[in-house]
């Protein structure tokens, strides 16, 4: 009987509740209603810009008609692609821009675990070092481009020091180019050393235990313990460096850009070189993923 009285209530109640208020529906409503801003947001600032720098592509634009919709820029198919090919400016400064990134992105890598190892460590102090490291997160893309252009943030102190005085032996041995970075280095690599801190974190101490009952040092720890434990953090991070790499504002690449975007006749050109650049800067990070796979396993 008592089954029978609340069946009876739960029919009562279903048909009193309008269909659009039922829970499933709401729980829709209510998702489309969080998604609905960002697919909005995605659609207005990333899938329009690109397809208008595609069509941009194909054409020699002119200021009043920069996507080819006016009438008064040019059709001319692939030949800006074309050009940037045959231009051996441009050549130069794409290969100087992956020639950067083949010794930049391991200082970083190895520098952001380096410094992640050391902040990892209990000593006083610990919180504010890290928040230290992180403020270039913090401050604005704009900033920071300000900072480092004309080299009004550049750190030399480290060139002027190796090259000078007692220490200069360092200079032959170190490239100088490579010293002259090294601020530059230090600031590009905020957000590696968060992930290494976090891949640090994860690590099991009992393996560190087994292995100190087995009487290895802190050094073999490392090497036989925590570089292959946070592998995977390591292959992020070199990924993250190189994208990081080819779109910085010391980039030859955004140089040449800037350049023929300023020059207000060469939007064409400039979009086929950006579609270039950005196809092989993903080829490059697939042959990278390829090659440290085994890594992931």
């Amino acid at each position: 009987m008592a089954k029978q009285v609340v069946k009876l209530k739960k029919q009562q109640a279903h048909k009193t509740t309008l269909k659009f208020g039922s829970f499933e529906r709401r729980r829709t409503i209510e998702g489309w209603t969080f998604s609905i801003p960002w697919i909005v947001g995605f659609i207005w600032f990333m899938l329009i810009p690109l397809f208008l720098s595609v069509r941009t592509s194909f054409f020699i634009t002119k200021l009043t008609d920069p996507y080819g919709f006016g009438g008064e820029s040019t059709f001319v198919g692939f030949d800006n692609y074309i050009d940037v090919i045959k231009d051996p400016a441009v050549g130069e400064v794409v290969f100087n821009s992956f020639l950067q990134s083949l010794y930049k992105v391991p200082i970083v890598v190895a520098f952001a675990l380096f410094v992640a190892v050391l902040l990892k460590q209990d000593f006083p102090g610990r919180t504010v070092f890290r928040v230290i490291f992180f403020i270039p997160v913090i401050l604005a893309g704009v900033i920071m481009a300000y900072l480092f252009s004309d080299s009004i943030g550049s750190i030399s102190v480290f060139s002027g020091m190796l090259s000078s005085g007692g220490m200069g032996f360092l200079s032959e041995i170190m490239d100088v180019s490579i010293i002259s970075q090294i601020g530059t280095i230090m600031w590009s690599s905020s957000v590696e050393i968060l992930i290494f801190l976090a891949a640090l974190q994860s690590v099991p101490i009992i393996l560190y235990e087994v292995v100190e009952l087995d009487g290895a040092t802190a050094w073999e720890s490392f090497w036989h313990v925590t570089l292959p434990y946070i592998s995977p953090f390591v292959i992020l991070n070199a990924i993250y460096a190189l994208v990081d790499s080819f779109v910085d504002v010391s980039n030859p690449v955004m140089g040449i850009l800037e350049e023929m975007t300023s020059a207000g006749t060469k939007y064409g050109m400039a979009s086929a070189l950006s579609w270039m650049y950005m196809l092989a800067t993903l080829l490059v990070i697939l042959i990278f993923v390829l090659l440290t796979r085994r890594w992931l396993r």
